[in-house]
């Protein structure tokens, strides 16, 4: 009797592979504790090198607790306080951690210049910052200490154990029959901008001439849809539009400004000096042209130049403009005092005055009512 080969199904149903999958969860947890002390003249007494212990708190599966040392951690820093966070309980493999002590002011605002941040793998020791503030600073500042109390802040986050885990393969999503990819719209606008190719319009800024197409600017602008539609533009007599005249705009301005329009994006500006003389005037021409996107486009970008030395002039512009959003973020960057003390070293108030006095008034009355 002849032998016939049965076929053996290895895998799942239909020939298909059997197929398992698993995890490796790297995670982090984290917390946040306030000491309040209460009675600072009274903690003084407590010698150099001995500590106070806050109440313990849990973070990341850990108990963690607070060293508050009101006259220093040893004689090398006895006229500073110093502030420490120890693990409750002995790790071997350690406890990999990052925290943040922040001094707060009268608004629970962590105080820039007394704010220390760190990264420890913990064990049975505690790691904190020996020279955290130094008493003197302290007394004297109405900001921190009011009514003998004041606030310290911890944020931590702490790096889990890392687990190994199943995953059920059913939720594991599988890669699509057809991929579609990322809409190229703005490369072909863009192309169009740079070849000039089915130009109909021409824009001469300085001494230079922009080719553009009318539909592409009347779609993005209706100021652009109401200076350009072929009832209100002039032609030649080869049906070629008359160039349009741009008096109150530099060239390589109208060129970032067109291809915006194009791309909606702005181009790449070599070097922050450059971006930062640039940006405003696009907010200038984004309100000539009712373009609200990219007005709030550059506020957002002029926003990560606002210091002490720029504030003023920035927020002066911001109120020109109608710039709600730069104004805000300048605002909040002068209601922390340390920064308003440098702007004032700066005479950045003298110009506020002169510029926008409103606003600085504004500003002064918001101050006072958060004292």
């Amino acid at each position: 009797m002849p032998m016939t080969a049965s076929k053996s199904n290895i895998g799942g149903s239909r020939g298909e592979p059997l197929r398992s999958a698993s995890a490796i969860v790297s995670s982090t947890e984290s917390g946040q504790h306030l000491l309040k002390i209460d009675g600072y003249s009274r903690t003084k007494d407590v010698p150099t090198g001995s500590h106070i212990k806050s109440r313990s708190f849990r973070v990341g599966g850990h108990s963690w607790h607070i060293l508050y040392y009101p006259n220093g951690l040893n004689s090398t820093c006895s006229d500073c306080i110093s502030i420490f966070l120890k693990l409750d309980h002995n790790v071997p493999e350690g406890v990999r951690a990052q925290y943040t002590f922040s001094l707060l002011d009268h608004g629970g605002k962590p105080v820039p210049r007394y704010t220390f941040g760190s990264e420890h793998t913990f064990r049975d020791e505690d790691w904190g910052f020996p020279r955290f503030i130094r008493r003197d600073e302290l007394e004297r500042s109405e900001h921190l200490l009011k009514d003998d109390r004041f606030t310290i802040r911890c944020d931590l986050t702490v790096t889990k154990e890392i687990q190994t885990m199943d995953i059920d393969t059913a939720a594991i999503p599988q890669p699509p029959v057809v991929v579609v990819p990322p809409s190229d719209l703005h490369r072909h606008l863009g192309g169009l901008l740079v070849t000039g190719e089915g130009a109909d319009v021409t824009f001469e800024v300085d001494t230079r001439t922009f080719a553009a197409h009318r539909c592409v600017l009347m779609a993005r602008s209706p100021v652009f849809h109401a200076e350009l539609s072929l009832s209100s533009l002039t032609t030649t007599n080869d049906g070629a539009a008359v160039a349009v005249q741009i008096e109150d705009m530099e060239a390589q301005d109208f060129e970032a400004f067109l291809h915006y329009i194009y791309t909606d994006s702005l181009p790449e500006m070599k070097g922050s000096e450059a971006a930062a003389m640039m940006l405003p005037d696009l907010v200038a021409a984004a309100n000539r042209y009712k373009m609200e996107r990219l007005r709030l486009v550059c506020e957002d970008k002029l926003s990560g130049f606002v210091n002490v030395t720029t504030v003023a002039v920035i927020l002066a512009f911001a109120v020109e403009h109608h710039c709600l959003g730069l104004k805000e973020v300048c605002l909040k960057f002068l209601e922390d005092p340390a920064n308003l003390r440098e702007v004032i070293k700066t005479d950045g108030l003298e110009h506020l005055s002169k510029s926008c006095p409103s606003v600085l008034k504004d500003m002064i009355t918001k101050l006072a009512a958060a004292q």
